[in-house]
C-alpha cells in the first residue's frame, strides 16, 4: 500500500467514532474495548485497545491499565 492509499488518522480511534461503529468491536468496557483483527494471524485473534488515544502503555492511567489487563486475561 502506498502512502497515498494509506488511510489518514487512527483506525482504533475511528472504531469509536459515533456513527462509524466497527462491526469488529465485540466488547466495550469503561476505558478499553476488544476488537477482532481484520487480518488475523490466527482464527479468533483479538486486540484489547484503550478508548483514549495514547502512544504507549506508559501513558495509560491506572484504570486503563487495570481494565486492559483484565480484558486481556
Amino acid at each position: 500500500m502506498s502512502d497515498a492509499e494509506r488511510p489518514q488518522g487512527c483506525v482504533f480511534c475511528e472504531a469509536l467514532t459515533e456513527g462509524h461503529e466497527s462491526p469488529l468491536v465485540v466488547f466495550r468496557g469503561a476505558t478499553c474495548y476488544v476488537t477482532l483483527n481484520l487480518y488475523p494471524y490466527n482464527n479468533g485473534h483479538v486486540m484489547v485497545v484503550p478508548n483514549r488515544h495514547i502512544g504507549s502503555l506508559a501513558e495509560a492511567s491506572r484504570q486503563e491499565l487495570s481494565e486492559l489487563m483484565t480484558l486481556t486475561r
